[in-house]
């Protein structure tokens, strides 16, 4: 490896300015590996193998990344193979990168005359016939000007050229991703955020295995976004403070994982890594600023405002409601957003996301958690976009309505992080703010409900109970309509004993409100004749049902799904007295009307066929029974997937009358399947889990019908 420092002119006439093209290979730290990096190392090297393509390799990502860590590991292994000229040249400062990629100049055989105003031209053509490999790395590239040099850098008449040497290699580290400022010659390698294990196992390298367990240590590689600057600064204090006599330390100092995660939270934490990216980060705005993107650092603070989960843009950042309700964005159209989003992205100041499942299916970004950080000033602007998305047509349709999921599985995270902002201890927000905090967290929560997460879903209705209470009162439409939802969730966990007592005065108060047959009087008796029937109480259930379905009758005729609803439900009154025949007469046609109203794929003709089978299997009708749960799973696995209350109920239901059909090995392993997703999603204590528990400890007897 060869090392120079010598005198150069540097870019102004009469100075000069010592530098050294040597690789800071003391920055290495071997007591701390490179982590998580090794496929674009092992990348770099196969095309330092003889097998270069002549591009410019650029290493782009945010502060605090990783990118001269990645550029030290690939000069510390290239130097165990063999003889080669490396070259480090740093462009923080024009003077200093100009000087050092003149030193290059002379270390490739040009003497001070041809180290002149052709200084770029003539070094290319040496660096182009070299025959001893060779190693060019350009750290700290923040101001891609300055790489232009005589030309320009995308043209590939710039300090940084595209080559012919088989056995040469140029490596950039940058902020800067655009494709379009590198030219057609670059090769972009993203330094993304560290996976959770290996930000995991940075944070025990620097910290020591005192600090916490992995998986504490991987929570708070998290919550500082994989970012390998942020984890090293974390596992160092930790390590430092443990190390401290007691007698020094401050109060309240964080000495493991867990703490220091508690104390970052902490608005205006001292300990938070964000404020050393900081000035970076504001740097690279300023730059979007003079480029024309003039609404890059206002709509970073729009994303800023919301939850860490990933944010659909085309619902919370609809062009004509953002430019009317915020201001500094009263100009922004989609094609300003779109062009401004792809730039923000391309610094690395947020990551673009897949279309997936997970994001419900819709364009989603994600920021860092540490730019949200800085750039995280208040909630109000959130509000504000939440409001407007509800206002959408797809998002107007009832959470219950399969065509509604893909919007609130996207929604669901930020309507419930503005829960934590829309307490009474939260005065930022207004009470007509408050108030839509809480319409979107209980949209979000009966989402929750209906994708089975029933434990947090009640968290969700709890909250909102509170804060509907604190803004409306408690006698309030609304806040009855949650203490409706909450009921329901109890229902849901099994809790009966506990919902019982608010279904009575959810319904009691609506009928003072609204009167006996307003239709949410009637849902709210509806509900509370079902609880009655899974408590046993059959002849209040049935009293309840009763009323309701002559109720809905007058109202809405014979086919309308309240009606329908009512019916079946009765129906399912109808099969625990024992009455089977009748029953099935009853589930058959209910099942006729919800297919011709709803279709096959409809969670309502899912539950119809499903306690059709149940009566069914009563019956002693065994292979009817099992191609109406077949029918059944298929369906509810296509809306819910299988691990969902639901869906488990079908597949239990499937595993007795297997057995019964005697088909013993199918029927343990669809009960195995059930229990292990059962104590995944509701917990070894729910009341359905336990059933499936005692199911397959005694599968051998018989397991009993399941109803819904």
């Amino acid at each position: 490896m060869d090392i120079a420092q010598l005198v150069v002119s540097a870019a102004m006439p009469g100075e000069r300015t010592a530098v050294t093209v040597a690789p800071p290979v003391a920055e290495r730290d071997q007591r701390y590996p490179l982590r998580g990096r090794e496929q674009i190392v092992e990348e770099l090297l196969q095309l330092c193998a003889g097998r270069s393509d002549g591009r410019v390799h650029v290493l782009h990502g945010i502060s605090g990344s990783g990118k001269t860590a990645i550029a030290l590991e690939l000069v510390h292994r290239l130097s165990r193979t063999g003889p080669r000229r490396v070259w480090w040249v740093d462009a923080r400062h024009a003077a200093t990168f100009v000087a050092g990629m003149r030193v290059v100049a002379r270390h490739t055989g040009l003497d001070e005359d041809d180290v002149g105003e052709a200084a770029a031209d003539a070094l290319w053509e040496r660096l182009n016939a070299s025959t001893r490999p060779w190693l060019l790395i350009v750290d700290n590239a923040e101001d891609l000007t300055v790489l232009n040099g005589p030309g320009r850098l995308a043209a590939g008449t710039g300090w940084l050229r595209p080559h012919a040497c088989a056995d040469g290699m140029v490596v950039v580290a940058t902020r800067y991703g655009v494709a379009r400022w590198w030219g057609g010659a670059a090769v972009l390698h993203p330094v993304g955020p560290l996976p959770p294990d290996d930000a995991a196992q940075v944070l025990l390298d620097h910290a020591g295995k005192h600090a916490g367990t992995v998986q504490a240590a991987k929570a708070l590689g998290v919550r500082l976004g994989g970012l390998p600057l942020a984890l090293s600064m974390a596992g160092a204090y930790l390590a430092e403070a443990n190390t401290m006599p007691e007698a020094l330390r401050e109060a309240g100092m964080p000495l493991d994982f867990t703490t220091y995660h508690q104390v970052l939270n902490k608005h205006g934490s001292s300990l938070n890594p964000a404020r050393v990216i900081a000035h970076a980060w504001q740097m690279s705005i300023e730059l979007l600023h003079q480029m024309g993107f003039a609404h890059a650092g206002r709509l970073l603070t729009v994303l800023a405002a919301f939850g860490e989960a990933p944010i659909p843009y085309t619902l919370l950042l609809r062009p004509a409601k953002v430019s009317a309700v915020l201001p500094g964005l009263g100009d922004l159209d989609g094609t300003t957003l779109w062009r401004t989003l792809r730039e923000l992205a391309a610094l690395g100041l947020m990551d673009p996301l897949d279309v997936s499942a997970t994001n419900g299916g819709l364009p989603c970004v994600r920021l860092h958690p540490l730019i949200r950080d800085i750039a995280r000033a208040e909630t109000t602007t959130a509000v504000t976009l939440i409001e407007q998305a509800l206002r959408l047509d797809e998002v107007r349709l009832p959470p219950e309505n399969p065509k509604s999921w893909s919007a609130w599985a996207a929604l669901t995270p930020h309507a419930l992080d503005l829960l934590q902002h829309a307490g009474d201890d939260q005065p930022q927000l207004s009470v007509s703010q408050r108030a839509v905090c809480a319409e979107a967290a209980e949209l979000a929560s009966r989402y929750l409900q209906t994708q089975g997460l029933f434990a947090q879903a009640r968290r969700g209705f709890e909250r909102v109970l509170n804060i509907r209470s604190e803004v409306l009162g408690p006698d309030h439409v609304e806040t009855v309509t949650t203490r409706h939802n909450l009921a329901s969730i109890l229902h849901d966990l099994g809790a009966l004993h506990d919902a019982e007592p608010l279904r009575l005065q959810v319904w009691n108060s609506l009928d003072r409100i609204c009167g006996a047959e307003h239709h949410e009087t009637l849902i709210a008796r509806h509900e509370l004749g079902r609880l009655l029937h899974d408590m046993g109480r059959l002849d209040g259930a049935e009293d309840h049902l009763r009323c309701v379905y002559q109720a809905r009758l007058r109202t809405g005729g014979q086919q309308d799904s309240n009606t329908l609803a009512a019916r079946h439900e009765l129906a399912r009154v109808l099969h625990d007295r024992g009455d089977l025949e009748a029953a099935r007469q009853e589930y058959q046609a209910l099942l006729m009307l919800r297919l011709e109203q709803l279709g096959e794929d409809h969670p309502s003709t899912a539950t119809t066929r499903h306690n059709h089978a149940c009566v069914l299997h009563d019956l002693g009708l065994m292979q009817q029974a099992h191609d109406e749960c077949r029918r059944v799973l298929d369906s509810r696995t296509r809306l819910y997937g299988f691990c969902h209350p639901k869906t488990l109920a079908t597949a239990h239901l499937l595993a007795t009358v297997l057995r019964a059909l005697s088909r013993s090995t199918e029927a343990l392993q669809m009960l195995q399947q059930v229990c292990d997703s059962a104590r995944q999603l509701l917990g070894a204590d729910h009341p359905q889990t336990r059933r499936y528990t005692r199911a397959l400890a005694a599968f051998a007897q018989g397991s009993p019908d399941e109803e819904e």
